[in-house]
């Protein structure tokens, strides 16, 4: 049996800063637009932005809304449809309550526990959210108990950081070589 759905969340709230504290980052209007538009070319149907405060929530759904029911929308009926599938949450466990999601982290650096390459992820039976983190990554200490991690992506060049949005794409391309 296949996965029934795969999903992605971009997780602002709960992070690390440079320190390894905890912290919250800002959504950017590209975070809103570069996920939901790489989703979609991937036929991934939910994008869950998670971020704690009312007004990160205003401005996405005011940008999302723009695209939805507003004027942009009947100028530009590929981007409502894009963006339809942008939701925010306050918290990780608020959409993985949605479809009673498996998680699955995602991390710059090889971690403990079970890791599984992206490929596999479509061959595993259940709801799967794959789960991306600004800053300097997941605060796992404060989110809910992974079910395991993505591999890590390796490259060959200098830098060992990409962008959030590229993780995205590389991830999603992978998982379609299943």
């Amino acid at each position: 049996m296949m996965a029934s759905r795969i999903d992605v969340a971009l997780l602002h709230s709960p992070v690390l800063n440079r320190k390894g504290e905890t912290a919250t980052t800002a959504i950017t209007p590209m975070d809103v637009h570069d996920f939901s538009r790489t989703a979609a070319f991937y036929d991934v149907e939910h994008v869950y932005l998670i971020h704690p405060a009312k007004g990160m929530k205003s401005m996405v759904n005011d940008l999302t809304g723009y695209w939805k029911h507003g004027e942009g929308g009947q100028r530009n009926q590929g981007r409502r449809e894009v963006l339809k599938s942008v939701q925010v949450f306050d918290s990780l466990e608020d959409a993985q309550a949605r479809y009673d999601y498996q998680l699955w982290f995602t991390s710059a650096q090889a971690m403990d526990g079970v890791t599984v390459l992206p490929a596999d992820l479509p061959k595993m039976t259940g709801n799967h959210l794959i789960v991306f983190g600004t800053a300097w990554g997941l605060d796992v200490k404060n989110l809910p108990q992974e079910n395991g991690w993505l591999s890590p992506i390796v490259g060959i060049g200098k830098v060992r950081h990409l962008s959030v949005r590229a993780a995205l794409a590389i991830y999603l391309d992978r998982l379609c070589m299943s």
